[in-house]
């Protein structure tokens, strides 16, 4: 038998992959994990920011769709980034020609006329090597810092590599005003029609519902002969030939008392911001935007999503809600700041940006996640590596974003399930 620890999307996938051979042990009352949903009040909000559904890697993407059945329907994109009191295209070298004269001219020579060679060897060098200083100065390294709270030139070419190059002949056309689209592969996304992006995990939930144990909080994980022992805060004992954990590395360490003594040192070297996100709710309407980016150092969030821009059925009649998303490190001071401190500063942002009115609030909820997104400094690759490394070599598997230590979406998530799925099909006994 196969035991999974969490009920999350990664945690799930693998469970339908394995069929009867495996058992999944979740802590709380519902399977979640980063794709809940906050369902309060007639509004629908996907709690860890958006979680709209897209990958370059179609086979998973229609597998995501045939899962979802009938509660699922596809939407355009419709994204924006604010920049000195303006709204500009996302992505936004897409965007150009909505700058001052100024600004426009900085990042079209900075493009064409661009100083920087490479080989970079952070994303500082990288954005200046492909971009030019204007786009890079102006927006995409400012917004970059905001989101990681980490120095552009102290992060590695990890994060880099997801971020797509634009044709110069875009760029072009974007500074005479032509339009063009960025990020193709992201342009059209599904979305449950009902439900939040939760229901994708229910969906799945519903696949193997009689193999998931709710409310079973793991106190201790131990190697016990040639099987893996489980033991819950309420004392109950679970045995397993093979074990997979979804959960944070960092926190099955803290539940892993004969853990390989070297895995502590490997993960204090792992750096990870947390999510406190608000969520706001008020009567009125907003229009089909998705999301929008904000660089600028004085608001607090780096980015607002829209639910209702998602699914209708995710805001009640004659309401609007958004999502802003504020991360912050562990041991921050940001972190420190009470719920209403970060709700205020959020509002005030809002206001700023135009988004609403005070007056017409009728929900707000700040809500936190203390593991939100890894962050890939200068020796994320061989400090990641060395952390899978030591837990491989145990015999444990990790799977998903926090496990594994990597920034994954939904997509990849199940990917990757689904491949362990095959990998791990001959070990379970029935």
């Amino acid at each position: 038998m196969i035991g999974i620890l969490g009920g999350g999307i990664s945690g799930l996938a693998l469970a339908v992959e394995l069929g009867a051979r495996c058992e999944v042990l979740e802590k709380s009352n519902r399977c979640a994990g980063l794709c809940e949903t906050v369902a309060e009040d007639g509004f629908l909000f996907d709690a860890t920011g958006p979680h709209i559904l897209f990958s370059k890697d179609k086979e998973t993407l229609a597998y995501i769709v045939e899962v979802l059945g009938e509660n699922v329907h596809q939407k355009k994109r419709q994204n924006r980034i604010w920049f000195k009191d303006r709204y500009v295209k996302y992505p936004f070298e897409n965007g150009l020609h909505v700058l001052d004269k100024q600004d426009l001219y900085e990042c079209l020579l900075g493009y064409l006329k661009n100083p920087h060679e490479g080989p970079p060897q952070n994303l500082a060098e990288w954005a200046y090597c492909i971009f030019g200083e204007g786009i890079a100065d102006k927006y995409l390294l400012p917004y970059n810092h905001k989101i990681w709270k980490w120095d552009p030139k102290l992060t590695s070419l990890d994060w880099a590599a997801r971020i797509p190059r634009p044709p110069m002949e875009d760029v072009l056309k974007s500074a005479i005003g032509i339009e063009t689209e960025g990020y193709l592969h992201q342009l059209h996304f599904y979305y449950p029609k009902r439900g939040g992006i939760e229901a994708l995990v229910k969906a799945f939930a519903d696949r193997c519902q009689e193999r998931v144990q709710l409310g079973f909080e793991v106190a201790e994980v131990a190697k016990e002969g040639q099987l893996w022992r489980v033991t819950s805060k309420a004392g109950d004992v679970r045995r397993y030939a093979t074990l997979v954990s979804t959960l944070p590395s960092h926190e099955l360490a803290k539940i892993w008392p004969d853990r390989p003594q070297d895995l502590d040192a490997a993960l204090g070297r792992l750096r990870y911001n947390g999510l406190a996100n608000v969520l706001l709710g008020w009567r009125g309407s907003r229009d089909d935007t998705t999301a929008i980016y904000v660089p600028d150092p004085d608001v607090i969030f780096h980015r607002v999503s829209f639910p209702g821009s998602f699914s209708e059925h995710c805001v009640p009649p004659g309401h609007a809600a958004l999502v802003a998303e504020v991360t912050a490190a562990p041991d921050s001071e940001l972190w420190a700041r009470s719920d209403d401190a970060i709700r205020e500063d959020v509002l005030a942002g809002v206001e700023k940006l135009g988004l609403l009115r005070r007056e017409d609030l009728v929900y707000q909820k700040v809500i936190r996640y203390p593991y939100g997104y890894p962050i890939s400094d200068l020796d994320y690759a061989t400090n990641v590596a060395e952390m899978r490394e030591i837990v491989a070599g145990t015999g444990l598997h990790l799977l998903g974003r926090f496990a594994e230590f990597d920034y994954i979406n939904a997509d990849v998530c199940i990917a990757r399930a689904r491949a362990l799925g095959q990998r791990l099909g001959g070990q379970g006994a029935p």
